[in-house]
């Protein structure tokens, strides 16, 4: 007999979770209602406001946001699968550097940064703040668990034995077998870009050049709560439509050995 029957109990475990789901639904349901019923007519208001300040913010970080995706997806997949499938010096200290780097706060990287896009002279500008963003550790670091299960030695030996490079390895073997990882890598990743408020915090000067959560700053209190609609849209289309894909990536550890 176990301690909790979950067959039993499970309207415990369903009025919980629906519990919960209100608790962390709350915020997002305060900021549709500051937002107003009329929703689209304040968001054309706020647009045509300030010589169309929030359209240049919104032009800015999608520019951004696109970008830094693109480097940051493909690096941090490429790299992981180099650390996971291929025969590379030092591979354990890499490995190292690469999880130390995902352990430290963006808020401690920010000055080292800044100090490194201001030698080359592309401090306050969107390509600096591209350069700055698109590293992503954490994306390399589960790209090399993903690939050290999605690919075992015996696999990548038999396309060794076919004649496959390392490229040809990483295009017929890794990328078809990875679909659920670029899913997941790319989520996280556009949800880490798209929220970012200390590096344009710090990158940035002219209103001119920030970014949508700089300018809701800005904006507090006075069509901030439009701008904060308009943030969580994209993130949750994302969502919605690469949802299987992520659930498969995160589950199909749970059912390998």
């Amino acid at each position: 007999m176990t301690f909790f029957d979950a067959k039993k109990n499970g309207w415990i475990i369903k009025v919980t979770l629906w519990m919960m789901t209100f608790v962390v639904m709350l915020p997002f349901l305060w900021l549709i209602k500051q937002a107003g019923p009329n929703y689209i007519g304040n968001a054309r208001t706020l647009f045509h406001a300030q010589d169309g300040l929030v359209l240049v913010w919104l032009k800015n970080s999608a520019i951004f946001t696109i970008s830094s995706l693109l480097i940051s997806v493909l690096s941090s997949i490429i790299g992981g699968f180099v650390l996971a499938v291929l025969y590379i010096p030092f591979r354990k200290t890499l490995l190292v550097i690469t999880l130390i780097t995902m352990l430290i706060p963006i808020t401690a990287m920010a000055m080292p940064l800044y100090v490194l896009i201001d030698k080359v002279h592309l401090h306050d500008s969107i390509l600096g703040l591209i350069l700055a963003s698109s590293y992503y550790p954490f994306g390399a670091f589960l790209s090399y668990l993903y690939f050290s299960s999605a690919l075992p030695a015996d696999l990548v030996g038999m396309g060794r034995m076919d004649g496959l490079g390392d490229w040809a390895i990483f295009w017929h073997l890794g990328v078809p077998l990875s679909k659920s990882l670029w899913a997941i890598v790319s989520f996280f990743s556009f949800i880490n870009l798209w929220n970012s408020y200390q590096l344009p915090k710090v990158l940035l000067d002219s209103p001119t050049h920030s970014t949508l959560p700089i300018g809701l700053e800005l904006l507090f209190g006075n069509g901030g709560a439009v701008v904060g609609v308009l943030m969580l849209m994209p993130a949750l289309a994302l969502y919605l439509v690469s949802q299987r894909a992520i659930e498969r990536g995160i589950f199909s550890g749970a059912v390998t050995g």
